[in-house]
């Protein structure tokens, strides 16, 4: 009898937590989902902060929905509704926003703010012998998947040097399946998006001996014509390398257009008004943000919802 009375009021206390937890999410206004990257990748942490402030600070629950397919992968699961926010880069939601690529028609995507540069690195073994961009003609390089745009950009940049798939081994891989072929020597370069703080990079700086890269001026001049969402600037301190100049690009994070304003205001607020904790949380990734700012290299209109806050707290005019 005791077994049993000790038994109904275990259940009756299960029970009790139950209902109060569903009254009190019946309480928030929805769930907002946030489509990331995979474990490891910076905006995967960046991500996990902002959902934790949405959740603490507003009406919302939201939650990090990580995944390997990036820009194009964020933008894909904005459409069909499985997440109402993203991270993206600025070349692929340039692309979306102009209709080009992949898409037949524009996308009407939208950016909130803007959050730390994307370092595209161009990175070698160190005993490769490989000294200059020109030198990879014959080697094996990996860079994003076919049809991805950023690896498709460098595929052209490349070509541009006369590192073409005709004289050269091309793997289109996921970004850490192409860091453990690196690691484990099985390809001569990678090209990917890492940038300040990654955990790939900090893994492949720890395993290996190796070197950025660059491109010779006189072809990256009118790559960049074409491709205006990037620039460059000297990288690698940070990992302990010797620095050199790399291909950047703007990080934002972003929405459809048809967000609600009052939606896309409440959750830029929630970003801007907590910065002490994100510094705490984001301490590799926080420091390269401009704060002034908040739109500097994005190249899609700003929704309307961040906007009116940016000018609430002087930053628009």
């Amino acid at each position: 009898m005791k077994i049993k009375n000790f038994l109904v009021i275990i259940i009756l206390l299960f029970l009790s937590i139950f209902l109060f937890l569903t009254c009190a999410r019946e309480e928030k206004k929805g769930f907002i989902r946030i489509k990331s990257s995979a474990p490891g990748g910076s905006w995967y942490a960046g991500a996990t902060a902002w959902a934790k402030l949405i959740t603490n600070n507003t009406e919302f629950i939201a939650t990090n929905n990580p995944s390997p397919g990036l820009s194009i992968e964020s933008i894909a699961r904005m459409l069909n509704g499985d997440a109402q926010l993203a991270f993206i880069s600025s070349n692929v939601a340039y692309a979306a926003y102009k209709g080009e690529g992949i898409w037949e028609n524009p996308v009407e995507v939208r950016a909130l703010f803007g959050i730390w540069p994307g370092v595209h690195n161009i990175i070698v073994n160190e005993d490769s012998g490989i000294k200059d961009i020109y030198d990879l003609k014959g080697k094996r390089i990996a860079t994003y998947v076919e049809g991805d745009i950023t690896g498709d950009s460098f595929i052209e940049l490349l070509a541009m040097h006369g590192v073409t798939p005709e004289n050269t081994r091309f793997y289109r891989l996921m970004k850490n399946d192409g860091t453990r072929m690196f690691i484990d020597g099985r390809v001569d370069c990678i090209i990917y998006l890492f940038g300040h703080g990654h955990a790939n990079l900090i893994r492949i700086t720890e395993a290996r001996n190796v070197r950025l890269i660059f491109g010779d001026r006189k072809h990256i001049e009118p790559w960049m014509k074409r491709h205006p969402y990037y620039s460059y600037k000297r990288f690698g301190e940070e990992f302990g390398l010797e620095e050199n100049y790399q291909f950047v690009t703007s990080y934002f994070t972003a929405s459809l257009a048809s967000l609600p304003e009052d939606m896309a205001y409440l959750f830029t607020k929630v970003w801007y008004e907590n910065w002490d904790y994100l510094m705490e949380a984001l301490p590799s990734n926080m420091p390269w943000i401009n704060r002034k700012n908040p739109m500097e290299g994005i190249p899609i209109p700003i929704h309307p919802g961040a906007e009116r806050f940016y000018r609430e707290i002087g930053l628009m005019r």
